[in-house]
């Protein structure tokens, strides 16, 4: 190839670029191959202090706009989402077709499939499900965009799950440009709405995850690399943990008292964390745990600090949502999570006593540094119906795999809540050995090099694209035993 080579790399959000960019892709990339020149896709180049911390010889910024679907692309985007959800292919999507139904969200899920099966039998099949749309839809910023630059690489986020970037990866399918999705939630094979694409390659986290994605989305084997969690890498890494008086100064807690964390996750999801939250206040303000505690309240991006007004200034509760404000991304998401971010979750896991949560990725956190979580399975003073409510997230599939183990406490009651956080105080040993079984499996990976791991797939695909050698990047890891 005499070009120089350009790879194009999506990050659609401010998560997208802890996960990948603060994991050091962009300078590995540039190491690997002196002549390669990367083009950063996002909505965040507006955001002057993102471009100054990526900006650097022979890297480029360019928007990417939000995506609706829409007209003929909606349509069949509609006939895909039925004959997949209607498949009952994991007992998530069951619930989530449950939950469609009940919401009447998607409607008529089996006459969509059948009209799939009747005129577009691809459709149904792992292999081919996104081959139709992909060859009658077309994107013409992105067609701009890939003539302008000649791409050899795409590197997305997800593998199709965020709109914003499923125009650039029809766009390289129809370009017969390569692409390899770095994929960032464990869920994304079990638990969406729609099937995740089919890229040339795909990095994961762990084996578990690239069973899913060869049983469930019609993978090879062999395309997919296993990883670790790169957002991950700073839990095993020395000088992550700050001193425990250290951290409570910052969040302004108290040092003498013990640590009770609630992770709230976006709305949609669970909207009673303001009743979660009274049930705790109450607890502390009775008694009801035989040590001092106070209260943090770590909001999740999606969440809204208004919904917590009523608490603002309660002695021993304090609130926050530590993010970096920024542009809003195309997903709605407006905040940036920079490496500050990070290292301040890894402190809040390891200097909690416990978390309390609904079903959150955070278990996985918690264990790698052994502290106790208990999940919320009730709802508001009354319960939802069970479609709506929080105890059916602990039937999904990925989280299963949280449960099996006993790894956590599940309270299905306010007073089960009270109780289990009351028992890891007394002693946050209980539940140690299913929290250590939930890391080896999750984690896979101790070493704090997934990073060098996701980056080296990457280094991989370039050299296939170009068809020439770049200096490795030597990253092996550790697979067995306890971090």
């Amino acid at each position: 190839m005499t070009m120089d080579p350009v790879v194009f790399i999506s990050v659609p959000h401010g998560g997208a670029a802890g996960n990948m960019l603060r994991c050091g892709l962009i300078r590995r990339l540039l190491d690997a191959h002196p002549r390669c020149e990367c083009v950063v896709l996002s909505p965040l180049v507006k955001d002057q202090a993102f471009t100054a911390e990526f900006q650097r010889p022979r890297v480029t910024f360019e928007d990417l706009p939000p995506h609706r679907l829409d007209g003929l692309e909606g349509r069949l985007m509609a006939l895909i989402q039925a004959s997949y959800i209607d498949s009952g292919v994991t007992e998530s999507v069951k619930i989530r077709r449950q939950e469609a139904m009940a919401k009447r969200s998607i409607r008529w899920i089996r006459a969509k499939r059948l009209i799939a099966s009747a005129l577009a039998p691809s459709i149904a099949r792992h292999a081919s499900r996104y081959a139709l749309i992909d060859r009658v839809i077309s994107h013409p910023w992105a067609d701009r965009l890939f003539d302008r630059y000649q791409p050899v690489l795409l590197v997305t986020s997800s593998p199709g799950l965020i709109f914003s970037e499923i125009p650039l990866l029809r766009t390289a399918v129809r370009r017969r440009v390569r692409s390899i999705a770095v994929d960032p939630s464990w869920d994304n094979f079990t638990n969406k709405l729609l099937p995740v694409r089919r890229t040339d390659r795909l990095v994961v986290w762990n084996d578990l995850m690239k069973e899913q994605a060869a049983a469930y989305h019609g993978y090879r084997p062999q395309d997919v690399r296993v990883a670790g969690a790169p957002q991950w890498d700073l839990y095993f890494k020395d000088g992550t943990t700050a001193p425990r008086d250290a951290f409570f100064r910052q969040i302004g807690a108290d040092s003498s008292r013990k640590l009770i964390t609630l992770t709230t996750t976006p709305r949609e999801l669970y909207r009673h964390h303001d009743h979660v939250l009274r049930v705790l206040v109450r607890a502390m303000e009775s008694g009801a745990w035989r040590h001092e505690v106070q209260l943090l309240v770590r909001l999740h991006p999606r969440d809204e600090l208004d919904a917590y007004a009523a608490f603002e200034g309660a002695p021993h509760v304090i609130i926050e949502k530590p993010f970096r404000s920024t542009v809003r991304a195309g997903d709605g998401l407006a905040v940036d999570v920079t490496a500050e971010n990070q290292r301040h979750l890894a402190n809040t896991m390891r200097h909690s006593d416990v978390v309390v949560n609904v079903a959150s990725t955070l278990a996985i956190e918690a264990a790698i540094v052994d502290t106790p979580v208990v999940n919320i399975a009730f709802d508001a003073e009354a319960p939802s119906e069970w479609v709506r409510s929080a105890r059916r997230y602990y039937r999904f599939t990925h989280y299963v795999n949280i449960t099996r183990y006993g790894a956590v406490r599940v309270a299905d009651t306010p007073e089960q809540l009270v109780g289990a956080i009351g028992g890891y105080l007394d002693d946050p040993s209980l539940d140690r050995e299913g929290r250590r079984r939930v890391v080896l499996e999750q984690c896979q990976f101790f070493d704090g090099r997934s990073s060098d791991r996701v980056a080296m797939s990457v280094v991989e695909m370039l050299e296939e694209a170009c068809e020439v050698s770049a200096p490795p990047l030597a990253a092996t890891g550790r697979r067995a035993g306890a971090p």
